[in-house]
């Protein structure tokens, strides 16, 4: 008898857990006014100190890569997904923000490195005469610099998916060196806040997510 009266009583808790978390999913958790004014005045900060800084995207493959990953962040549910008008917007200032930031590892443009190639020409005859310097054959030579950043970061994100963690800090490491003379065209005096600011912009639409997420399923776990 001991037995049954035990069962039902857990039982009873059981069904009140179940009955807690059936409510809290009916009725989410939703972000104030305040913070979503917070998230919103914090992105545009940060797309004004980056445009600043960096200027605007100056190839589409900053575009590209910058949809793919909030593409992949609102998928795996690292953000949330947009369902309000400030929702809408920060999504589309984040890909815009992110596009910029993607300056600093591609879009190095078509550099010519062998333009100081030269050789010494003489105009005019033998009383009068001058010494001139012409273009070499190779100093026409264009590195499409930003398709081989583009080619190792492409490869840096297929080493990380299939955890090659080696193969992703090397070719990591090449894409930096390659980034290095770019980084100097910059004006750090608004791209580091920008920067900082747009990372905390992100920080807040990721922790304000993750809470109403827990906040929700709290009652859920161990039922």
């Amino acid at each position: 008898m001991a037995d049954i009266d035990e069962k039902i009583a857990d039982f009873h808790v059981r069904l009140g857990k179940l009955e807690l978390a059936v409510r809290g999913e009916q009725v989410p958790q939703q972000d104030s006014l305040l913070k979503d004014l917070v998230e919103l005045g914090a992105a545009l900060i940060a797309l004004f100190c980056c445009y600043q800084g960096l200027g605007f995207p100056n190839h589409y493959y900053q575009y590209l890569f910058a949809a793919i990953t909030m593409l992949c962040l609102y998928h795996r549910g690292t953000l949330p997904y947009p369902n309000k008008v400030q929702d809408w917007a920060l999504l589309f200032i984040n890909i815009f923000l992110t596009a910029i930031l993607y300056k600093l590892i591609i879009g190095g443009g078509e550099p010519r490195p062998l333009a100081w190639l030269s050789y010494p020409t003489i105009e005019g005859g033998m009383t009068s005469f001058k010494i001139s310097w012409a273009a070499a054959p190779g100093a026409g030579w264009v590195l499409p610099l930003t398709s081989i950043q583009s080619f190792f970061l492409v490869i840096s994100i297929f080493a990380l998916m299939i955890d090659l963690s080696l193969l992703a800090g090397l070719t990591t490491f090449i894409l930096t060196l390659l980034a290095i003379p770019t980084l100097f065209s910059f004006n750090w005096d608004w791209a580091l806040p920008g920067i900082v600011v747009g990372l905390f912009s992100l920080y807040l639409q990721t922790g304000s997510y993750a809470a109403r997420v827990k906040s929700n399923s709290l009652y859920g776990k161990n039922i």
